[in-house]
């Protein structure tokens, strides 16, 4: 279940494109329902998946019409994160026509966007085949979807890695090329002990982090084989790897079985495919 704030955010989400659909004006700016029906027109409709998928979403515009548009009457079936059989009915809407036709695009396009990360996301869960390892989304996502995306992967069973700069020291590549070395990063950041992690490209690097203290480790772009060889430097020791880079659908289960906490990849929020789901009048 989202939280409150994530509420608010999506309500505001779903107004502003409604409000560009309507080029910022009322809903009688849908020209063309507004000129074949009358504003006392109304129907019964159903919001349903042509395709499997895991649902994410439902909640949001649930929110949206309750709060937006308290007379439209709205039943919904399931809660984000069910895994839903093709044809199965998400919601049942009654009211006002014109409002219904007007806001079906908004709707929709949102629920197919988040449902098919979702779906994406538990795709490479079930490729990890059930392993210790766990699977972290990424800040690879859509300007300014990212709350939301990054909500989508967690229903689909992935767990967030940062939100943004702020809530995490990360050391990447170019750090390490703005300052010349990893050892004057590593330096920089013991002397104002700061948490931190780092991405290593590889075997000689993962050896000088771990040797000033890394107790975190992106394996970046590295072949399965070097991969346990890194592993292997933890020794017992309190360091956590994650493998980054490269990882895909095709691929995943070779790495998910190599002792690694865990994956990231940005493949489940910027390669879905939008998802199948409708609108029709009953």
């Amino acid at each position: 279940m989202p939280n409150k704030k994530l509420l608010k955010e999506s309500f505001e989400k779903l107004c502003n494109e409604l409000k560009n659909d309507l080029n910022g004006k009322s809903i009688r700016n849908d020209i063309t329902s507004n000129y074949l029906l009358d504003d006392s027109s109304e129907f019964k409709c159903e919001i349903s998946n042509r395709e499997n998928i895991i649902l994410c979403g439902a909640e949001f515009v649930r929110y949206f019409f309750k709060k937006k548009f308290p007379k439209i009457k709205i039943q919904s079936f399931y809660k984000d994160g069910a895994e839903l059989k093709k044809n199965s009915k998400i919601f049942s809407l009654s009211g006002n026509s014109k409002v219904i036709l007007a806001t079906e695009r908004t709707v929709l396009n949102f629920l197919q966007h988040l449902s098919s990360i979702s779906t994406l996301t538990h795709k490479f869960i079930l490729a990890m085949n059930a392993t210790k390892t766990k699977l972290k989304n990424t800040r690879k996502t859509t300007p300014g979807l990212r709350v939301f995306e990054k909500y989508a992967t967690v229903i689909g069973g992935a767990i967030d890695h940062r939100m943004g700069l702020f809530d995490q020291i990360l050391v990447k590549d170019n750090h390490i090329k703005a300052l010349g070395k990893i050892e004057t990063v590593l330096s920089k950041l013991n002397e104002k002990k700061q948490k931190f992690q780092i991405e290593c490209e590889n075997i000689d690097e993962v050896k000088k982090s771990i040797s000033m203290g890394a107790k975190y480790i992106l394996l970046d772009n590295m072949r399965p084989k070097e991969i346990q060889n890194c592993i292997k430097l933890r020794n017992n020791k309190n360091i956590e790897f994650e493998i980054t880079g490269g990882i895909s659908i095709n691929n995943i289960s070779k790495f998910s079985n190599l002792g690694a906490d865990y994956i990231s990849t940005g493949k489940i929020t910027n390669s879905a495919n939008s998802v199948d789901i409708g609108l029709d009048i009953i």
